[in-house]
């Protein structure tokens, strides 16, 4: 069984906000390995404008969670990646290697305040995607100015965007919002891949097993496994997705 991919987990150990130990950062591994995660992108925030871990200190950090990894009682692939506040200066500390890719490939994953202006999350897509990048869009679900016009998620993909939605925003309830808005992306075939955002092995913790099922019985077996498994392992081996 080739098991999921989380691509979006704050899962390394004092570098940001998520796991502060390396006992938690077992534990988080361990529950993720439970809902049947075989491989994580760690994702630790990456903010151009305060002091964020280096990508040095981040491989140096996973190379000490696999090697700790050796002892415990189960396996998971690890790879290096950034969560990445946009700002202007984003696509050159790409180039300088300042901040990583998603395990060495073109794919970053990006988010935006909430709050942000359309034209502000548009031109940042369309500028690292002129660098050579493609964008995977962090917790779609979150942007006011996506869902004030839904056209723009459409034109946002055209753009070369990869919609990224959190797995515990799916199973939202019924008048969730948040919930409704990862719901209608599904339905409306404009989803592309599932992360955790995990950043705790308690609320914010590392499950994909209950979204999963969700995305089987609503869109079918072919399209579930499409977001699944093809999609996070054609990032991997940094291809297209479509």
């Amino acid at each position: 069984v080739e098991g999921f991919t989380d691509l979006h987990c704050h899962v390394l150990p004092a570098l940001d906000d998520g796991s502060g130990s390396m006992e938690k950062t077992r534990k988080m591994l361990k529950m993720a390995y439970n809902e049947g995660i075989r491989q994580v992108i760690a994702t630790p925030h990456f903010y151009p404008s305060r002091k964020s871990a280096t990508v040095e200190e981040v491989q140096e950090t996973l190379r000490k969670v696999q090697e700790k990894m050796k002892a415990w009682d189960f396996t998971i692939r690890l790879y290096a990646g950034n969560e990445i506040y946009y700002h202007s200066e984003v696509p050159e500390l790409l180039e300088n290697g300042k901040v990583g890719t998603m395990a060495g490939s073109r794919y970053v994953l990006v988010e935006f305040d909430p709050m942000t202006e359309y034209s502000y999350l548009r031109d940042g897509i369309f500028k690292l995607d002129s660098y050579g990048y493609i964008p995977i869009l962090a917790h779609t679900e979150r942007y006011e100015c996506l869902f004030d016009r839904k056209e723009r998620l459409q034109q946002v993909k055209e753009q070369g965007a990869v919609i990224q939605v959190n797995a515990s925003s799916i199973k939202r309830g019924l008048f969730d919002e948040i919930g409704k808005r990862s719901r209608y992306l599904i339905k409306n075939e404009l989803l592309d891949v599932v992360g955790t955002d995990a950043h705790s092995d308690g609320k914010r913790s590392p499950k994909i097993r209950e979204a999963a099922d969700y995305l089987y019985k609503k869109v079918g077996k072919h399209r579930a496994e499409e977001i699944l498994f093809a999609n996070p392992k054609a990032i991997l081996k940094d291809k297209d997705i479509r």
